[in-house]
């Protein structure tokens, strides 16, 4: 077997490397700043001492993240000489069923996944004080939303990212998982060596399970931002199905050649209302010099009729593979 599009070492043109050189070193500021610890109470029972063991294994390092679920620590498997990375969960997230029915979701879906665009976790458990703790890959690079925040990226770069997305989603989707929250902010630009730009897919808090009778019992909405949420999942987030992921696919190529999402100065009001209407702007209108082949790929994935768009992500792939950038570069 030949190699397959998500295995190739992706090309990249001088300045997009020298955008990415300049992302890189705002990433390692931003995680400088969030790395100190004054702004906690030290009392605060997330904050864990440098040099702590975790787990027995696991030795904390500084603090590199923080969110709404927890505090993300950079932490060394003391046996291994493995970093990783060691988030912390907030207790009030672990009374709060349905945050930590979402979280469970995420564990349970990463830990699933066996594919290299998709975070790795590696362990999962209680600490004595009663804090839930997950130890994931330590991945660097940036998300996706601080690339688009440059503007947009050329056509073959743009299509690299999406057919690793697509290799994501495809092992996701033969598991019965499917996505629901496909967003900039949840795709990961991981850099292992100079010349190769991995994605990684993060946070199936809002995944569906398709062999899960429990998916039933959910009835309050997503609150996710309706921006890449398919047609079908406006009206209903359990009546989807793995092309609703695709969908999300295709505005994300539309943002990333574009530099902008095709609802930008919209409310959520007339944002869903368009895409319930289907009368998205032509990407061509705002990109006119992509590929019309591009184009009509991207427009397939955003049919209101589910039926209309690629059937899999795996077809889908083999349909972006001619404008990627091993093809751009031959």
């Amino acid at each position: 077997m030949g190699m397959t599009a998500a295995d190739r070492e992706p090309h990249h043109s001088s300045s997009f490397l020298a955008r990415e050189a300049h992302l890189l070193a705002f990433e390692r500021q931003r995680s400088r700043r969030a790395g100190a610890p004054a702004a906690s109470a030290p009392s605060d029972p997330l904050i864990l001492v440098p040099g702590a063991r975790v787990a027995e294994h696991y030795e904390v390092g500084p603090i590199i993240g923080a969110g709404p679920l927890g505090i993300v620590y950079k932490a060394r498997h003391v046996e291994l000489g493995q970093l990783v990375a060691l988030k912390v969960i907030r207790p009030d997230v672990a009374a709060d069923g349905l945050a930590w029915r979402r979280f469970s979701k995420d564990v349970r879906a990463l830990a699933a996944l066996h594919n290299k665009h998709v975070v790795r976790v590696h362990d999962a458990g209680t600490l004595g004080s009663g804090l839930r703790y997950l130890v994931m890959e330590l991945l660097k690079g940036y998300t996706l939303r601080s690339l688009l925040d440059n503007g947009p990226v050329p056509a073959p770069q743009a299509v690299d990212i999406a057919i690793q997305v697509c290799s994501a989603l495809a092992d996701a989707h033969r598991a019965n998982i499917i996505h629901r929250d496909l967003r900039p902010e949840n795709i990961f630009l991981a850099r292992y060596r100079a010349t190769e730009l991995t994605v990684k897919l993060l946070d199936f808090g809002m995944a569906l399970f398709l062999d899960d009778s429990a998916n039933c019992t959910v009835t309050r909405r997503t609150k996710a931002a309706p921006d890449y949420l398919s047609p079908e999942q406006l009206r209903d987030p359990r009546a989807v199905d793995a092309r609703s992921d695709l969908w999300a696919v295709g505005l994300l190529l539309y943002e990333l050649l574009a530099g902008r999402p095709p609802f930008a100065g919209m409310n959520t009001l007339q944002t869903c209302l368009q895409i319930a209407g289907g009368t998205l702007p032509r990407i061509e209108t705002l990109s006119p010099s992509i590929p019309a082949g591009l184009a009509w790929v991207i427009h397939r994935c955003l049919e209101v009729d589910a039926s209309r768009r690629p059937p899999s992500a795996d077809q889908l792939s083999l349909a972006l593979e001619p404008f990627s950038s091993r093809h751009a570069a031959a």
